[in-house]
């Protein structure tokens, strides 16, 4: 039986990629300066970036149950059964319309994976489900595999946490010690949540994202993504060469995150996603 894939725009991988490996795109929604836009479709980075620097202030929306519908029908026609991989469910509610959708279109057929990741972390898990059904895997290790990596680290420093706190994804207490500090904070997804980790000097953001994923992958190798939101060109190339200099890198990229992930984080964000093959 052959299987598709589904995954949605939070994984931050541009349609063009995901058109070459054949992966159904559901798009999250975006409203700025009055008018609503698919992210990454409609709405790329670098027009959002400019919009946000000239203050515009981007709110996303989940897809509908009638957006999954359509991508779901339209691979059933090709495809046995569907892989529909999701941004955490602690985040957002995309992934609970895509199990609405399934329930609708075919429920037998679609299965919803809550990735309990978003942005580099949902993009990597994606890119690793499209090569194991390369090499011919079955559903049932891709679907384990996803749940490996759902526990793989995804650590990120943002400009401030106002972004976070007024959509609801942390606790004010965070903002306050943050912006009382004018550090940098350092947050990890755990388990589909974000957890605050510590607070940087803002020069040493870089440094300190490569030191927490050298503590955990001291001696083994790794895949590594870089995810950021119109960040300092300096910090992609000084956390790039820490990793590349003291780790045993398998496979790295960088990407540039979308409205889903701007629009919660604001400009300047940066994150670091790592796991390991076993």
């Amino acid at each position: 039986m052959e299987l598709g894939l589904v995954t949605d725009t939070a994984a931050d991988l541009s349609p063009k990629v995901l058109q070459e490996e054949a992966v159904g795109l559901v798009p999250i929604y975006v409203h700025l300066m009055g008018r609503r836009y698919k992210d990454w479709q409609e709405l790329t980075p670098d027009a959002l970036y400019q919009a946000m620097r000239a203050g515009a202030e981007p709110v996303t929306e989940p897809p509908g149950v009638e957006d999954f519908a359509e991508i779901y029908e339209r691979y059933l026609q090709v495809y046995d059964r569907l892989l529909s991989i999701h941004v955490s469910g602690e985040l957002s509610k995309t992934v609970e319309r895509a199990r609405e959708a399934a329930l609708k279109v075919a429920p037998t057929r679609i299965r919803v994976v809550d990735s309990g990741m978003v942005s580099a972390g949902l993009g990597a898990m994606v890119l690793r489900a499209v090569e194991m059904l390369r090499r011919g895997a079955e559903e049932e290790a891709i679907v384990r595999e996803m749940e490996r990596m759902r526990r793989s680290s995804l650590f990120f420093s943002v400009a401030d946490l106002s972004h976070l706190a007024r959509n609801g994804r942390l606790p004010r207490f965070g903002e306050v010690v943050g912006n009382l500090l004018g550090l940098r904070p350092i947050l990890r997804i755990e388990k589909g949540h974000i957890r605050f980790l510590r607070v940087a000097r803002e020069s040493a953001v870089p440094e300190a994202l490569a030191r927490l994923v050298l503590e955990e992958f001291q001696g083994r190798s790794a895949r590594i993504t870089i995810a950021h939101t119109d960040a300092k060109s300096e910090w992609l190339e000084e956390l790039k060469k820490g990793l590349e200099s003291a780790l045993r890198l398998e496979r790295g990229r960088i990407t540039r995150s979308g409205a889903t992930i701007a629009a919660n984080v604001g400009l300047g964000a940066l994150a670091v996603h790592a796991y390991a093959v076993e």
